[in-house]
């Protein structure tokens, strides 16, 4: 590969579809706009649009050229300035190789190469045969494999190709039924018809649909209309987990991990140990009463197109089987340490702020359908929302680890190395300053952005050890701290 080559010709195809799918929303209204011109316009919409995506994908494609030298990635791309990338060897961190429908039917693969200063689509070969793929990944990355290798977490085979952990099929269904992108879904799809509701409007199943509802208050149809769009949003939640995550493998290596997922599109991600720089669990509000939870870690070169660097580890495990699952993946993230948590005088802000967010919404619901006072019931979730917040925030920190966890929806629990902290942020409002209370958030290297954990309202006396401690690992806290609290983080561990 020592002289320029060019991609398969489907990559034009592959880069105008990619297109689509990352302006699909603009694309919709767009042809929403155009209907309104009648059904010929609709068609001149569509037919102009996909031959001008098609030719930007084609001139795209003859632009890019790439070759493999000397453990170094030259790619010469862009349509109208041209760009050159040089990749070496020593600043790759993540390779992934994906297989989507379209590649498959010709035999081909994408590769994306990340590096910590690159988003994935700023390294990303779109459309290349696979035995291409494994000796770009060869001369990028030296893999050791270790001796053993796991059909599922109870069973322990040799071969030659490292630990391999299965997702049991159970598990996929619950973890699909219970997915947190349901909300990214849910706001996908109400974006969608706020769009097309003009257009809804005017149909003959509008017409049906209203005929059919049993009653015909205002309320009722927009109840209705709600739960409509939930289920939706739900089934495409449902189907784009169950779809991404099936035939999901982890296999480990001496020095790496390499992920391999999906149904129609066949995804590879290769982590070295090394560009690791957290661990995380993440317990859903769903998920957390059956004692499941979901494996997360932070990649400095790992970006997806929002420049998130988060990669889902292993989607669904039973929280009881968690600490043995680490100990044979990531042993060095298995820490406990005495919890500093919030003082019991920090409990009523959680509880106010979880009202503050929530009162307005419901005085809003009240006023707007003229709704029964017993609305107001909705307050005692809120209220303990605030209780758990408060209850699930904590920090601990041994010699060379820090361990935060707190609550949003889901609870959070992380592990980050000392060396792997970017910063270190103690944060006093003026407010905070009379109750003698601070934040403290802390950010690692993560994508193009990072990502930062956080842990609120703790005592101002903990600003002390953390200074002490991120300048000279200063552990003199730990007495003190076992006085004060017997419980410990993270979760795993304990708490």
């Amino acid at each position: 590969m020592s002289e320029f080559r060019r991609q398969h010709p489907i990559a034009a195809v592959a880069r105008a579809l990619a297109l689509i799918k990352g302006n699909l929303v603009t694309i919709i209204v767009l042809l929403v706009v155009g209907s309104r011109g009648g059904e010929a316009s609709v068609i001149w919409w569509i037919a102009g649009g996909f031959i001008t995506l098609l030719i930007l994908g084609i001139i795209s494609w003859w632009r890019f050229l790439y070759k493999i030298e000397d453990g170094q990635v030259h790619i010469k791309r862009g349509l109208f300035v041209r760009q050159n990338m040089y990749l070496t060897r020593d600043r790759v961190q993540v390779i992934d190789i994906t297989a989507g429908v379209l590649q498959r039917m010709f035999g081909l693969v994408k590769v994306e190469i990340k590096t910590a200063a690159s988003s994935s689509r700023e390294a990303t070969i779109d459309a290349i045969s696979r035995a291409d793929a494994e000796i770009i990944t060869e001369k990028l990355k030296k893999n050791n494999g270790s001796t053993v290798e796991a059909g599922n977490e109870d069973e322990v085979t040799e071969t030659n190709r490292g630990i391999t952990y299965h997702l049991p099929g159970k598990n996929l269904l619950v973890a699909a039924s219970t997915s947190g992108s349901f909300g990214i879904a849910l706001s996908v799809i109400g974006t969608v018809f706020s769009q097309a509701e003009p257009l809804i409007s005017e149909n003959e199943m509008y017409e049906w649909f209203l005929n059919v509802i049993p009653a015909e208050t205002d309320l009722f149809l927009i109840i209705t209309v709600i739960g409509v769009l939930v289920l939706f949003a739900w089934l495409m939640s449902f189907f784009g987990t169950l779809f991404s995550y099936g035939d999901f493998g982890l296999t480990v290596y001496n020095d790496e991990l390499v992920i391999t997922r999906g149904i129609f599109e066949k995804k590879r991600i290769t982590i070295p140990f090394n560009r690791i720089q957290a661990i995380w669990i993440m317990e859903g509000i769903l998920r957390q009463p059956f004692g499941y939870c979901s494996v997360h870690l932070e990649s400095a070169g790992y970006g997806d197109s929002k420049g998130n660097g988060s990669i889902l580890l292993f989607p669904l495990i039973k929280k009881k089987k968690l600490d043995p699952f680490l100990e044979k993946i990531v042993p060095e993230y298995i820490k406990s340490a005495p919890a500093q948590k919030p003082p019991q005088r920090a409990m009523r802000r959680y509880i106010f702020k979880s009202l503050l967010i929530s009162a307005p919404v419901i005085a809003g619901l009240w006023w707007l359908f003229d709704a029964s006072l017993w609305i107001w019931v909705l307050l005692i979730p809120a209220v303990f929302w605030g209780w758990l917040r408060y209850r699930d925030a904590a920090i601990g920190w041994d010699y060379d680890n820090i361990m935060i966890s707190f609550r949003n929806l889901a609870k959070t629990t992380a592990v980050i190395k000392k060396t792997r902290a970017q910063d270190l942020h103690i944060e006093q409002s003026w407010i905070q300053k009379f109750r003698n209370l601070i934040n403290v958030n802390l950010h690692v290297a993560s994508g193009d952005q990072g990502r930062s954990f956080s842990v609120k309202e703790l005592e101002l006396s903990v600003s002390d050890y953390l200074e002490r401690w991120i300048r000279k690992g200063d552990n003199s806290h730990s007495e003190d701290m076992k006085e004060k609290t017997q419980q410990s983080v993270p979760v795993w561990r304990g708490i």
